[in-house]
């Protein structure tokens, strides 16, 4: 097993419609696990394209530096896994099926490897047996030496109980399972007990495909730190062959901070959406079929959430769901605060200029059956109940 952890610039802040691309360091990884380096300073990178394994990262405004900065350190670097076993690339037939699940696992009270376990089986899919899968993630924790123990802007702990076991960090289901994994720790989890471990929370993306072309967002400070990660599954475009695909994992803040509370009423959460539409249109996969999914929370009245408004003038696709998606116990229930959006090529037949033997002829191309976001009643020890989406690839014609 390989674990490669990436860590990040996150001294200096930039403007905030500039990229700072930083060359990222990987930390030595012994016998699985990770050794616990502290992240460089921003200044000692200048602005460059650095190697296809590193990870691209967009920086939140500069307005923000000072909040993001305390609490970037209470996180230990990004983790990206590639299993050892990884065998033959997946085939053009079994990602013309491609569930996408999004979920906040409430930081390991989510049975995420029972979630792995029911996708792999069919029990999610009406039977129908799947090779391939990804996971777009919410809340889930890294612990161990690679997580500073110093000060740092911390959250309350989250260590809730999965219904069938102890917690298990997400390092640790993705190498348990043989998946792909894209982590970006968003804050630390709160103090640890004495004796305890270092834990952070984030965000994450996990698949059966290789993930690549991989993004973090950091978005604008509104009540805590938060990372929006995006990366690239693979495909050839051919007529009936799943295209290239992005994938977004995001959870924006459910109230923002006491002195600007009034934004906590969708606002602020819309300053984050925008922040995020306009980082995925400038990044290089802006053109690519995309998926974003994730807590939005948007408990307030809906037309208080215009952040929802704002994914979904780029991201237009998918039934806006009427079921409430949180399963704890609050002033939330009934609100929907977990999405699917998507912007995917659809089955259409495009007439090519007359022009030779070829005249007439009807191009094919490869696109999705529009796609219908479902959820799954089943919170599995989680406070948020899974989405599910089918992506399914049909001749385009």
């Amino acid at each position: 097993m390989t674990i490669t952890a990436l860590a990040v610039a996150a001294g200096s802040a930039c403007h905030r419609d500039a990229v700072w691309h930083a060359p990222v360091a990987p930390v030595r990884t012994v016998g699985g696990g990770v050794l616990a380096a502290p992240p460089p300073e921003a200044s000692a990178f200048p602005p460059a394209a650095h190697e296809a394994s590193a990870v691209r990262w967009m920086q939140g405004p500069a307005g923000d530096r000072a909040r993001l900065e305390r609490w970037r350190a209470g996180v230990g670097p990004v983790v990206v896994y590639r299993p050892d076993s990884m065998g033959p690339p997946p085939g053009a037939a079994a990602l013309r099926d491609l569930p996408v699940v999004s979920w906040n696992t409430n930081v390991g009270g989510g049975d995420l490897d029972g979630l792995v376990d029911d996708l792999r089986s069919g029990r999610l899919t009406d039977g129908d047996s799947v090779a391939h899968f990804v996971l777009l993630l919410q809340e889930v924790f890294r612990r161990g030496p690679a997580v500073p123990r110093g000060l740092a802007d911390r959250p309350r702990r989250i260590a809730a109980l999965p219904p069938r076991g102890p917690r298990s960090d997400v390092v640790e289901v993705a190498r348990r399972h043989g998946l792909f994994l894209f982590y970006v720790p968003s804050m630390a989890n709160g103090w640890e007990a004495d004796g305890d471990q270092a834990e952070d929370r984030g965000n994450a993306i996990v698949s059966t495909i290789p993930l690549a072309g991989l993004t973090a967002i950091e978005l604008p400070f509104e009540g805590q730190r938060r990372v929006a990660a995006s990366a690239i599954g693979p495909g050839d475009g051919e007529a009936g062959h799943a295209p290239p695909l992005r994938v977004v994992s995001v959870h924006l803040d459910n109230r923002s901070v006491l002195r600007r509370v009034y934004r906590s009423f969708g606002s602020g959460r819309t300053r984050q959406a925008e922040a995020l539409a306009s980082a995925l249109a400038r990044d290089p996969a802006a053109d690519l079929p995309t998926v974003l999914a994730g807590d939005l929370n948007t408990w307030g009245p809906s037309a208080w959430e215009r952040a929802v408004h704002v994914l979904r003038a780029h991201f237009p696709q998918g039934s806006a769901l009427n079921v409430p998606t949180f399963a704890g116990r609050s002033l939330m229930v009934g609100r929907t605060l977990d999405h699917m959006m998507f912007r995917l090529p659809v089955p259409r037949a495009t007439s090519q200029r007359p022009s030779g033997p070829s005249a007439g002829e009807t191009e094919r191309r490869a696109a999705f059956v529009p796609p219908l976001p479902v959820r799954l009643d089943d919170a599995r020890g989680s406070d948020h109940y899974p989405l599910l989406a089918r992506l399914l690839v049909g001749d385009g014609g």
